[in-house]
């Protein structure tokens, strides 16, 4: 038993340590607050990171081709633009997703449009198929 608390107390000091000093321990692990989110700079690559893990995540049975049929529907909807403007409707986003907020995060953007394509089309590759033969979703 002591051993285990020598151990515990050891990785404590260490873990302490770590910390930055000015800081109190309590302030160095808040969640982030959403306008620090939404200040970061999302990049078409970490968009398609963060489609393709939430995915894996709550459409467990859309496989890899899903994760292919969606880069190539948004690839051509935004090229993954998290600020695309349609000029001739109310779609904005990387999903264009019509009456979308401008000020919607990215990251909500990508779940409303897959919770979109869930919906209507049931997977993306159905709405990649319908896409290349209407020119749109």
């Amino acid at each position: 038993m002591k051993k285990l608390f020598a151990l515990l107390t050891a990785w404590y000091v260490a873990f302490l340590s770590m910390l930055p000093w000015h800081m109190p321990i309590a302030q160095a692990y808040t969640e982030p607050k959403p306008t620090e989110m939404s200040e970061f700079h999302w990049t078409p690559r970490a968009l398609k990171l963060y489609a393709r893990q939430f995915m894996k995540m709550a459409y467990p049975d859309w496989n890899l081709s899903e994760h292919r049929a969606l880069m190539k529907l948004w690839g051509k909807e935004s090229a993954w633009n998290p600020a695309a403007d349609n000029p001739n409707s109310s779609a904005f986003g990387i999903p264009q997703l019509l009456n979308l907020d401008p000020a919607t995060p990215a990251p909500l953007q990508i779940e409303r449009g897959l919770a979109y394509i869930q919906h209507r089309y049931e997977k993306p590759s159905v709405a990649w198929s319908h896409w290349r033969s209407n020119g749109w979703y």
